[in-house]
């Protein structure tokens, strides 16, 4: 597999029907647990139903997903304006701007395991287990935990549910244009029931829908999730996958 790859199935080597009896529980502890809001300041260009304007739009640097709470400044004018929004909590920033500068919320996102504050800013801390630690929303997960820890990884880093809306776009973006997936960095992304329609975009402008229940994707490139019916909910699980996973599936590894 070339490290410009677009997506791998994992459904044949992952049993996801476990994850899927987790169903309950998932639900249950998606409710108990603190959220954070996905919210961006960017032009919600994917609610005008026009898919070329929001690819001709996204390919440039205003799709790289981004950091609404800490960037929102940007879109303040005044002293006033400025001192409300410093006055805030991390979270509050982003309501304020969804009331004010009409930032849009397409979702939110559980933590079960995130980078440690001391490491927030290594490129690639998500991917290590050194980097991250457990959440204490991870308590409300148990046998979701058990599956999570059955996943063929050597190392395990960041672990995130991503809670999508119903009747509403997901933003497309891409994470990162760096050569991030070399064989030393990885994740897994798991759809049970298979309820969001995600898909990639690739240098052509084509999308490609991943259809299977599990996946690894390249996130250098577009991707984003069309509206459901339903409330929606995937799970990412970040790191190093086993070296004799790898080539089972063709993905690559090489030691860190």
């Amino acid at each position: 597999m070339s490290r410009d790859f677009l997506i791998t199935d994992l459904d044949s080597y992952i049993n996801v029907s476990q994850l899927e009896d987790c169903h309950l529980e998932i639900c249950a502890g998606i409710a108990k647990s603190k959220t954070n809001m996905s919210s961006r300041v960017i032009p919600h260009l994917e609610m005008q139903s026009d898919f070329n304007k929001v690819i001709e739009f996204k390919t440039n640097e205003s799709a790289r997903i981004g950091n609404v709470a800490s960037e929102g400044s940007e879109h303040l004018k005044t002293e006033q304006e400025k001192e409300y929004f410093n006055s805030l909590s991390h979270e509050q920033k982003k309501r304020f701007l969804q009331l004010y500068k009409n930032a849009y919320w397409d979702g939110e996102f559980v933590r079960i395991k995130f980078t440690k504050p001391d490491c927030a800013q290594h490129a690639f801390a998500t991917f290590h287990d050194s980097m991250c630690e457990w959440h204490e929303n991870a308590p409300h997960f148990p046998k979701t935990m058990e599956f999570i820890k059955s996943l063929p990884f050597r190392e395990i880093g960041r672990v995130l549910f991503f809670v999508s809306y119903h009747y509403l776009h997901t933003d497309v973006h891409y994470d990162r244009k760096d050569d991030c997936f070399d064989g030393r960095h990885h994740f897994v992304w798991l759809n049970p029931f298979n309820q969001k329609k995600f898909f990639l975009v690739d240098d052509n402008k084509k999308k490609h829908t991943i259809s299977s229940k599990s996946a690894f994707f390249n996130t250098r490139y577009l991707h984003g999730a069309e509206p459901s019916e339903k409330m929606t909910y995937s799970l990412r699980v970040d790191g190093q996958l086993d070296e004799d996973f790898c080539k089972k599936t063709g993905i690559l590894w090489q030691a860190r």
